[in-house]
């Protein structure tokens, strides 16, 4: 809980990053009948998403001479590109584990960013075990994309900043996947903003969160659907799981539909093209499965602009 509780290590993480990573900007817009709403457009990060604030804090605080060793870690895509990103600029090698059905793009730009790929399982927590067992063998520093202190403050940063950019903030909408951007966000919200409320979303298709907090432990999905591969582990960590209990008011679901829409949406409307993942938060919004409720001052967090080749262009032309 030292998170929700205290703001040092998130305020550390900021200096601490602050070289490395954008301050990404905030704009309000209205979508076509609904209220006004701010948009925190972290899709414009280092590396796409932001995956590169938690990467970066995680490998600056390492243990000396870890990096040497090099960095391993699995993804289905983000925080991959953030892990790689934050290894180049440092001059580590780095070895990303992708599941199989990880796009094709995000594996040419991690080669790109000069990391080594290797591709197996189906799921995410399928690429992570390998990832485990090749840190082990190699003493690599492992970087876990959400079930680590260091990753969950340096998300916690974009925190601080809405604060900041958007002082009188009500309401703060927030993807979840593994649960370390909206355990970090949420917590810098709770103890600078106490009385705004946070909303947590997730796809219907993998609800691990939702059904972690109903239940009261970490619960493990059986299998996981949707087109947000990003969002979908079979489960969160102990970790986010405990702060997202102790600081979001709710978790709502999305349907793959209404992250299509929202997607298609920013694109129309303001020329923003992101992945589905980082249209969650929004298509919660304008699809009334996070009710403003009387908020005067929302905020949607567009979290990643990491987009499938072949969504792009449905999105982009609106056809199916």
């Amino acid at each position: 809980m030292e998170l929700v509780l205290d703001l040092a290590p998130v305020l550390a993480a900021r200096e601490r990053i602050a070289p490395h990573v954008r301050r990404t900007p905030v704009i309000s817009w209205s979508p076509p009948g609904g209220e006004r709403v701010h948009l925190k457009l972290e899709q414009l990060q280092v590396g796409g998403s932001f995956k590169a604030r938690g990467a970066f804090n995680a490998l600056l605080t390492s243990p000396a001479g870890s990096l040497s060793r090099g960095v391993v870690t699995a993804s289905g895509g983000n925080h991959g590109l953030g892990v790689a990103c934050a290894a180049r600029a440092l001059g580590a090698p780095a070895t990303i584990f992708l599941p199989e059905k990880a796009p094709a793009s995000t594996e040419r730009r991690l080669v790109g960013l000069g990391s080594r790929v290797i591709r197996g399982g189906v799921a995410w927590d399928d690429a992570w075990a390998r990832a485990v067992e090749r840190a082990r063998a190699t003493g690599a520093l492992l970087v876990h994309p959400f079930d680590d202190p260091a990753v969950v403050a340096g998300q916690g940063t974009i925190g601080l900043e809405l604060v900041e950019q958007v002082p009188d903030l009500d309401l703060v909408v927030v993807a979840i996947g593994g649960g370390g951007l909206v355990a970090g966000v949420a917590s810098v919200i709770k103890a600078l903003r106490p009385g705004a409320r946070v909303v947590g979303v997730e796809p219907v298709g993998a609800p691990s969160m939702r059904e972690s907090v109903a239940a009261g432990r970490v619960v493990r999905l059986a299998s996981v659907k949707t087109i947000a591969g990003t969002l979908a582990p079979l489960a969160p960590s102990q970790l986010t799981l405990d702060l997202t209990a102790a600081s979001v008011e709710e978790v709502v679901l999305v349907e793959d539909a209404d992250m299509l829409s929202a997607m298609r949406l920013l694109w129309d409307e303001l020329r923003i093209l992101v992945e589905p993942a980082g249209a969650a938060a929004l298509a919660a919004l304008v699809s009334g499965k996070a009710p403003l409720r009387g908020a005067r001052s929302p905020v949607v967090l567009v979290c990643g602009a990491n987009l499938d080749e072949e969504l792009a262009a449905p999105v982009i032309r609106g056809g199916p």
